[in-house]
């Protein structure tokens, strides 16, 4: 397939999905892995692993994240690797998050490995809106 639209109000479960590109307004259940290019949307996932290029939704729970990068509100997860950048605009619980740069707001990290890390005020902000005053608080 190559897009899979789960709509809001509605949730989806699967055991595995392969995909370019999915777009979750709903909530999506994976019991094993996603696999997609891009993953956005306003929605919840949740599963036993994701692999993407680009993580851009609300709510990701999951028992590891692979990624370039991550823009998301709130992110639970024991392994997070984001090559690029995570962003994560309120709540990131994690045990080890390696990335290039890490942007968050409030955090309960064991460990973290990150060339660049910003802490935000507590403030509330969309995941887009976290992204300019990351840039603003890493200029200053």
């Amino acid at each position: 397939m190559k897009t899979v639209y789960i709509p809001k109000g509605e949730t989806v479960r699967y055991e595995s999905l392969t995909t370019e590109h999915l777009v979750v307004h709903g909530c999506l259940e994976v019991a094993g892995g996603i696999k997609a290019r891009t993953i956005a949307g306003s929605g919840t996932v949740r599963a036993g692993a994701v692999n993407a290029d680009v993580i851009r939704v609300d709510d990701v729970d999951a028992g590891s994240i692979v990624c370039k990068r991550l823009l998301a509100k709130r992110v639970q997860s024991p392994e997070v690797y984001a090559s690029e950048s995570a962003a994560v605009s309120c709540f990131l619980s994690a045990a080890y998050v390696e990335t290039g740069r890490l942007t968050v707001t409030l955090s309960e990290i064991d460990e973290v490995k990150a060339k660049q890390i910003i802490n935000l005020p507590t403030r509330q902000r969309t995941p887009l809106g976290t992204l300019p005053a990351s840039m603003w608080r890493a200029f200053w």
